[in-house]
């Protein structure tokens, strides 16, 4: 008896063994997953994504057969985006394998996973929404602006006329954002826009009566500071509109390899002007050029 159950041991043990030599471990579940990218060092530059508006973002999507990379068109005026498309041929412990035979390393802390090729070195975090995001099509999803949509009249945004500051952010695609306030006849008011420390956008402020009509327009404060500042005295108490965009939109319209985009304040007042300093040094600049995005250089 003893030795019969000593032979039925050893087979189920061989058949232990065959099956473990024949098993193979999936470590794709361990990365599968959507993923919106942190910070990119590429080519020794180190960009912080995390800082930057949903528009801007980089996402990538790893299934068990597909590496996708997502980013929004340059001019992000279009209803398209760029896609990236790898075919996953394995993944191991440690790297994932293409079909034409490169190979991506990843490590795993916490949250993050991290990818790196050739000392390109990419930080990521799980991605929990739409993709592509609603707003690299459409500017009235804008994620950085909470006064959107604003681009026309019907939806401008309301702003008191005692001095107090809004916050808001000037997009790409000939963005333009729409105001509206009450003003008494007999008093002078004062327009004023100025773009944020990080960015040095141009921006122009056109004021309009209720009916439409063109009242005043105002680019530059000086030669050497160029966010502008209306000063205006109402003609007839009622509400009155007017639109900030930035200059080379409104010298030409349409044109998206001029565009600009960056953060602003706004502020109507009757006596004062914004109460920080003005910005020194802003000279009128020349047609803005485009930025190029990294992502084309990650493993190419």
């Amino acid at each position: 008896m003893n030795r019969w159950l000593k032979i039925g041991s050893l087979f189920y043990l061989g058949l232990v063994m065959v099956a473990c030599e024949d098993a193979v471990i999936d470590y794709t579940s361990d990365i599968v997953g959507d993923y919106i990218v942190q910070t990119a060092t590429i080519e020794g530059t180190t960009t912080d994504y995390s800082a930057k508006p949903l528009e801007e973002a980089w996402i990538i999507d790893i299934s068990e057969d597909n590496y996708l990379s997502y980013e929004n068109e340059i001019n992000q005026c279009d209803s398209t985006f760029n896609l990236d498309i790898r075919l996953i041929d394995s993944v191991t412990d440690t790297s994932i394998v293409f079909e034409d035979g490169t190979d991506l390393y990843y490590s795993i802390s916490d949250v993050l996973l991290t990818l790196n090729s050739d000392n390109d070195v990419l930080t990521l975090i799980e991605y929990g929404s739409d993709i592509p995001p609603p707003s690299w099509s459409d500017l009235s999803q804008l994620t950085n602006d909470t006064y959107e949509p604003d681009g026309t009249l019907s939806q401008a945004t309301s702003i008191s006329a005692a001095g107090t500051i809004q916050n808001h952010y000037s997009a790409f695609c000939d963005d333009e954002d729409y105001y509206i306030f009450e003003a008494l006849g007999g008093t002078s008011y004062i327009i004023e826009a100025e773009a944020g420390p990080s960015t040095d956008i141009d921006l122009t402020i056109s004021l309009y009566s209720e009916s439409g009509d063109s009242i005043s327009y105002n680019d530059d404060q000086t030669s050497s500071n160029v966010d502008p500042r209306l000063e205006w005295t109402c003609g007839v108490s009622g509400n009155y509109y007017f639109i900030v965009k930035k200059y080379w939109d409104y010298l030409d319209p349409g044109n998206s390899e001029d565009d600009e985009k960056g953060a602003y304040t706004i502020r109507v007042d009757v006596t004062k002007a914004l109460l920080t300093a003005p910005r020194t040094n802003t000279m009128k600049r020349l047609r803005p050029v485009q930025a190029t995005y990294q992502r084309p250089r990650f493993l190419d």
